[in-house]
């Protein structure tokens, strides 16, 4: 049986995703006349980070999110309306944009691989059924249970992507045979829009579709399995990539986002952590670091880097890091580095 919670070790990390993927249900906030702003802040998301779609927030906020807007707009199809409308393209690599077809295989391997390196514990996986009518199955597994208020939303977003991504690959016209869905109902006249005549199951124990084994071409051996060396490869890149591989490291990863509104107190810290304060404080230590330490430590480390970019003023780095003040954060760089900015600036090679 697949697991339905995420389970934790004592230093296991945030679970992370990339911002870009709700870009689509901004648009739908937008359109209908919906707060947007005032639902990303309540779902504790930084505004400010949604030009660049690359920046990774917790899981569970982008599930906060995408539940309070289903709730705010009573569209029980959100998920599918906006896995209908994100731009595959811009997910492809350059030689695979739309003007080339890249075949089920190679699209499917790519979709998978876009999935699993912008979001930490999503599961995608393809399977195969042999027989007389061999099947293909393609299967999705995602952070939290379906009792989380945003599941049938993010399920429905996860399954338009799926079935799109395939068509991607073959045929506009293209359709799976069966569509299994985790969720107790389905808004069946949006998904048959998408999905033709497809069999349609809900309540069911995965989530997946399935088509026929002989229109997915590609080597077998190199079918990104569950387990398999492509999906494990996938699996770890984005934990490899930022080095969030415990608590302390995926907050390094998080938090800039949320500073240029202020220093991020140790009860937010712990809110996008998912845990109480004593837990969070407590985590920490067995990773032999205190809040406080790490977040002097990174805003040394982002000052050090935003210096070096000659194009951005001082006072720009200074709320860059959430000091309101410029001299707040000259005064703290002269504590961390025995000089001021400007004096640091000078010294680097041109």
């Amino acid at each position: 049986m697949p697991r339905t919670e995420q389970t934790e070790d004592a230093t296991s990390p945030i679970p992370l995703v990339t911002i870009g993927w709700i870009h689509p249900f901004l648009e739908i906030l937008e359109e209908v006349g919906a707060p947007f702003d005032a639902i990303l802040e309540r779902a504790q998301l930084p505004s400010l980070s949604l030009d660049d779609p690359s920046t990774l927030v917790p899981t569970t906020k982008i599930y906060r999110f995408v539940a309070m807007a289903a709730s705010e707009t009573e569209m029980p199809d959100l998920g599918l309306l906006a896995g209908s409308r994100l731009d595959l393209d811009s997910l492809l690599p350059d030689a695979e944009r739309s003007w080339i077809r890249p075949g089920v295989f190679r699209s499917v391997k790519n979709f998978i691989g876009v999935a699993l390196e912008t979001s930490s514990n999503v599961e995608l996986w393809i399977d195969t059924r042999p027989g007389p009518e061999p099947v293909t199955e393609f299967f999705y597994l995602g952070t939290f249970g379906t009792d989380h208020p945003a599941f049938p939303a993010v399920e429905q977003y996860m399954v338009a992507l799926m079935v799109r991504w395939i068509r991607y690959g073959t045929i506009p016209r293209w359709n799976p045979n069966q569509v299994n869905l985790r969720a107790a109902s389905v808004p069946e006249a949006t998904l048959r829009s998408l999905v033709g005549d497809a069999e349609i199951r809900s309540e069911q124990t995965v989530t997946s579709i399935v088509f026929p084994a002989q229109s997915f071409m590609g080597p077998l051996e190199d079918l990104p399995r569950r387990g398999s060396s492509v999906w494990k490869r996938h699996r770890d890149s984005l934990r490899s990539a930022t080095g969030s591989r415990d608590l302390a490291a995926s907050l390094r990863v998080v938090l800039p986002a949320y500073l240029p509104d202020g220093s991020p107190t140790i009860q937010q810290a712990a809110n996008l952590a998912g845990t109480s304060v004593r837990t969070l404080q407590r985590r920490l230590d067995e990773e032999d670091v205190t809040y406080s330490q790490l977040l002097e430590d990174l805003r040394h480390d982002l000052a050090i880097y935003l210096l070096r970019d000659s194009d951005r003023d001082i006072s720009a780095v200074s709320r860059e890091l959430g000091y309101r003040d410029p001299a707040i954060f000259t005064r703290a760089f002269r504590r961390w580095t025995g000089q001021t900015p400007s004096q640091y600036r000078r010294k680097l090679p041109t």
